[in-house]
């Protein structure tokens, strides 16, 4: 028995000890660490990893707003290192870049702009390149979109996934999917019909219950199959794997929580405002969007409507038959195949 105890408490005393600090498993002869920097005025949070610092650069803008995805997509994607040097950025107010001092009305989507290319620039100095491939997705798929259309110079190409077009029509979509899903669920439908009284959802209520509706919908997204392809949680990305990642402290998973709930409150309200069929209408990059078939998060039919009427040099949709929000973890082999064989010839 006092074996046993002796054995529980060196395991749970050397978690501890790996959790306390951070960092990025070491490439050899290449590139990998966790870096801060100042970006728009605070201190943010960038991992650089590749195996060769010559490589073209990939920027990549997680989505949420809030929701990093800095340890999920290294550990799906360890093969892209081979090829590009990956920035995973932890956007301001997500994650090691939330802090409780960020002013509220810093959190808007001009300033993500702003950091976005500030951040860009700052990469492409650091490495003496002249343009990087920019991929979002979700959020980070319309933040993407608005910085190439203002800044086209800075970038190879767009890669969109789970792309954001009109996120208030999308909403209702997958609102609609959700009461067409839950039939017969009878929790299910009183939840959902309940954050649909007073006023029909989405809707951004004054008294703040706008957020705990927004919850109760992507709950019962992922819970009727909305979120990803036959799958009922989030256990694809958060996982015992990512959470014994050392990219990731204790520290860290106390700002991962409370800036989800910051960033989520902060912004939405805006993201809710976006239209890309109005706002953007052309792009001076190629455009690629890998597109979940079965996506009603960031409903599939509206990033197909807007496809037909965005004008860039080249544009590309490539639908994924297997997935829905989360291409590059759902079908994350062919998301690679179309990275290194349509986009990496983008960057002579």
């Amino acid at each position: 028995m006092i074996i046993i105890f002796s054995i529980f408490f060196g395991t749970v005393f050397g978690l501890f000890l790996m959790k306390s600090f951070s960092y990025t498993p070491v490439i050899s002869d290449g590139i990998s660490e966790i870096r801060k920097i100042e970006i728009g005025g605070i201190e943010q949070t960038i991992m650089i990893r590749g195996e060769n610092a010559n490589n073209p650069i990939i920027l990549y803008l997680h989505g949420g707003p809030g929701t990093t995805e800095l340890v999920p997509f290294r550990l799906a994607h360890k093969e892209l290192e081979k090829y590009f040097t990956i920035v995973s950025w932890e956007q301001r107010g997500t994650g090691k870049s939330y802090s409780s001092d960020i002013a509220v009305d810093s959190m808007n989507i001009n300033q993500f702009v702003s950091d976005t290319r500030q951040l860009t620039e700052y990469i492409l100095t650091e490495f003496k390149k002249d343009k990087l491939v920019l991929i979002g997705h979700s959020w980070g798929s319309a933040l993407g979109i608005l910085t190439v259309s203002r800044y086209p110079e800075l970038f190879y190409a767009f890669v969109g996934s789970g792309q954001e077009v009109n996120p208030s029509e999308g909403e209702r979509l997958s609102y609609e999917y959700l009461l067409n899903a839950a039939y017969g669920n009878e929790k299910a439908e009183d939840e959902l019909r309940a954050i649909s009284k007073p006023a029909a959802y989405p809707n951004i209520d004054s008294d703040g219950r706008w957020f705990e509706d927004v919850k109760t919908q992507r709950k019962w997204l992922i819970r009727l199959g909305g979120e990803l392809y036959k799958r009922y949680d989030y256990s694809l990305l958060f996982n015992l794997k990512t959470f014994l990642a050392p990219e990731y402290s204790w520290t860290d998973y106390l700002h991962f929580a409370a800036g989800s709930v910051f960033s989520l409150k902060t912004m939405w309200p805006q993201v809710l405002s976006i239209d890309l069929e109005v706002q953007i209408e052309q792009v001076e990059v190629p455009v690629f969007f890998l597109q979940g078939r079965n996506d009603y998060n960031t409903p599939t039919i509206l990033v197909q409507r807007y496809f037909e009427k965005l004008k860039a040099p080249r544009k590309e949709l490539i639908i994924f038959e297997s997935s829905g929000h989360m291409p590059m973890y759902e079908e994350p082999g062919k998301f690679e195949t179309i990275l290194v064989d349509k986009i990496l010839p983008l960057c002579n």
